[in-house]
């Protein structure tokens, strides 16, 4: 049964979340997290917690994604005690990291995840820039919650993957944080699907309010209207692509290929460290391998973020994965329980 609080921030939710996330910490017996640090130069994106005392750096409203940190939740698995280990995600990273948990050999048991609604991500060089201009390292997150009631600031100044993200809502993680919509200088929504979860972190004394149906209600006709803004902004990039877009997943394949070896796309996607696309005998990218790689993407573009080509892969892939989705009825992300198509492998 869901269990849903408005957790007060008494005016400083970067504060307030802080708080929660050391009170999970400190109630569950966390030994290591990941999760986003401040946006310090030296400390910027998801790094691995240790410590309790670690926590009053994070800050998972840091307009930057260098990295998808489901990317670092193998290793994690692998040094910490089952059961003592978090992560805190964006959106995509959840969805990501849903994918990745369908995969043959890999599992999240043990692994408490904290999902955050998303008011978007910079370009690297546009944040550095305007973190220049500020007098702090967090002020530029600070600017950006001040829009959380309108869904973010301006969506042209994000990377192209939020500018077509699928949904900024935080969903299906064990614990989920929404802000969309929400006055965040009086409380943010604090959504628990486990009523034992919930009943062991004491939700009720730790958020002291119970959650307000019409707050609810304002974050969900404002995350329905980011979704159904980036599906607009994705219809009218691809239409001015037009012919430049490949037509199926052979032609994209056929454009992989092109790439030679740079596999750069895939070494920074977090669902190639489970399953690496592979390729024949002739070096030829293997179509199958290609469609079970795509049909799972995401939409997180690291892979566009660090194409030496500045090739438009959010958008690209975003193409192939609607036709995939509709010729097999699967969409990335939405449910553990939805199984991942599994594709013959091509003889070639």
């Amino acid at each position: 049964m869901t269990t849903q609080w408005m957790l007060n921030t008494h005016g400083n939710p970067l504060g307030a979340v802080r708080h929660f996330t050391d009170a999970i910490w400190q109630t569950l017996g966390i030994e290591k997290m990941i999760a986003p640090l401040n946006g310090h130069s030296e400390h910027t994106g998801p790094h691995i917690l240790q410590h309790p005392a670690e926590i009053s750096d994070i800050n998972p409203f840091t307009p930057l994604m260098p990295l998808n940190a489901a990317k670092m939740v193998p290793a994690l698995l692998r040094e910490a005690t089952p059961g003592k280990a978090a992560a805190m995600l964006r959106p995509c990273e959840m969805r990501t990291l849903v994918e990745m948990s369908k995969h043959e050999g890999f599992t999240l048991d043990g692994l408490l995840t904290i999902c955050v609604d998303c008011l978007g991500t910079l370009p690297a060089d546009e944040y550095r820039w305007r973190a220049e201009r500020k007098s702090s390292s967090s002020e530029l997150s600070q600017e950006a919650l001040q829009f959380s009631r309108q869904g973010g600031i301006v969506r042209y100044r994000y990377r192209a993957a939020c500018q077509v993200c699928i949904s900024p809502e935080a969903t299906l993680a064990d614990i989920n944080i929404g802000i969309l919509g929400l006055p965040v200088r009086q409380a943010v929504l604090i959504t628990i699907a486990d009523a034992e979860l919930a009943k062991k972190l004491n939700l009720s004394e730790l958020a002291e309010t119970e959650f307000d149906a019409e707050l609810l209600e304002t974050h969900e006709r404002v995350t329905a209207r980011l979704v159904q803004r980036s599906e607009n902004t994705r219809e009218r990039i691809a239409n001015g692509l037009g012919g430049l877009l490949p037509a199926n997943v052979s032609a994209l394949v056929e454009q992989l290929n092109h790439c030679g070896d740079c596999n750069t796309c895939m070494n920074v996607c977090p669902l190639c460290d489970i399953h690496y696309p592979q390729r024949d005998e002739k070096g030829h990218l293997i179509e199958s391998e290609a469609m079970r790689w795509l049909i799972s993407c995401a939409g997180c573009g690291m892979c566009e973020q660090a194409c030496p080509q500045h090739l438009p892969l959010s958008i690209i892939f975003n193409h192939i994965q609607s036709q995939l989705a509709s010729e097999f009825d699967y969409r990335a992300g939405v449910s553990f329980d939805q199984q991942l198509i599994q594709f013959f492998t091509d003889p070639r």
